[in-house]
């Protein structure tokens, strides 16, 4: 009999991106090395955290910084409180707003 492999992926952009105006103005920002989809990484054109909607490839992710809906249910609230300089959900959905960015969702404990 053969074995069979089993292999698990990871997430996708779908898995946070739930809503956007347009995917073409989706970014590749710069990241470190072996960042995962889901965790925040800085957008320079503002100074703000975003959240990868990819894992990092060739020092690169991508992000959408307008008009959208992002699903925080698999983000870690730990990476959500560290994302903003109010240090709470709250803070990060203010933020967001300016922007059309809307944060839906509980964060993963």
């Amino acid at each position: 009999m053969s074995k069979v492999k089993t292999e698990i992926l990871g997430p996708v952009i779908s898995d946070f991106l739930k809503y956007e105006a347009t995917p073409q103005t989706r970014v590749a920002v710069a990241a470190e090395t072996g960042t995962k989809a889901g965790k925040f990484v800085e957008y320079p054109l503002r100074g703000k955290k975003l959240v990868a909607l990819t894992d990092e490839a060739d020092g690169k992710v991508i992000v959408q910084p307008l008009n959208c809906i992002i699903d925080l249910s698999k983000v870690a609230d730990a990476d959500v409180k560290a994302a903003t300089t109010g240090k709470t959900l709250d803070a990060l959905k203010k933020e967001g707003d300016a922007y059309g960015i809307v944060y839906q969702g509980t964060p993963a404990a």
